[in-house]
């Protein structure tokens, strides 16, 4: 059914719906600018500290990746230094330090992350196993995760527990993207040596000389596949 036919006239003395509430909108603000002023402050106080926030999060990793540099260069010239002299444990200790104030002053993301990492390969480094392994352990859930299940490996290999360093080190041929499948399996092999199963160890190297056929590992992958033949 056709709609009811409003005159013209009628029209222009109806006040306009969208003028009659834009003018009560305007009269609200009017009546309430104060507490317009004071959340716009509220609202741009809270996005300045947070990039504030931000900037000074920033400026932490800086720092703290500074000190990681120290860190590097004091781990490269230990370990350049080869032996177990005086002197190269003491730089391991320098460079642990370094990295445990990296640490300090940002323990966030892959920077920290790192930090973690090289204070286990300081604490291998200086034998002490159980602290190096709990240093690894925290980046199992990291980018890092196949070095410290390699490292963890060692660790566990070193104190003679062959049965958990070869958990760790089958975790790492299990990664799909892992870049320590090689050393996974040649850890694997050496702990089965160590646990006397021969069969489990010969099959082993022969899985990892098949893998990498042309490493530096070959030779001598090769050798210890002709003694476990006998």
């Amino acid at each position: 059914m056709a709609g009811k036919k409003v005159s013209r006239k009628k029209l222009l003395k109806e006040p306009d719906e969208f003028i009659s509430i834009t003018g009560k909108v305007i009269q609200f603000l009017r009546e309430h600018q104060r507490q317009f002023i004071l959340a716009g402050v509220i609202a741009l106080a809270a996005l300045a500290a947070a990039v504030g926030g931000f900037s000074y999060f920033r400026w932490q990793e800086g720092k703290a990746r500074e000190v990681q540099e120290q860190g590097f260069k004091l781990y490269e010239e230990a370990f350049g230094k080869g032996g177990n002299t005086e002197g190269e444990k003491e730089s391991y200790r320098k460079a642990q330090e370094k990295f445990r104030e990296a640490l300090a002053v940002y323990s966030r993301g892959n920077t920290g992350q790192v930090s973690h990492l090289y204070i286990g390969h300081c604490r291998y480094a200086l034998k002490e196993y159980d602290q190096a392994i709990e240093a690894y352990s925290r980046c199992l859930t990291s980018p890092f995760r196949p070095t410290a299940l390699d490292g963890i490996g060692y660790c566990y290999e070193a104190k003679g527990d062959f049965a958990r360093a070869l958990e760790h080190y089958q975790k790492n041929t299990e990664e799909k993207h892992s870049p320590f499948q090689g050393e996974g399996l040649l850890g694997m092999a050496r702990c089965y040596e160590a646990l006397n199963q021969k069969p489990k160890a010969l099959e082993t190297y022969q899985k990892a000389l098949a893998k990498n056929p042309k490493s530096n590992m070959a030779q001598f992958i090769q050798r210890k596949i002709g003694e476990l033949k006998g």
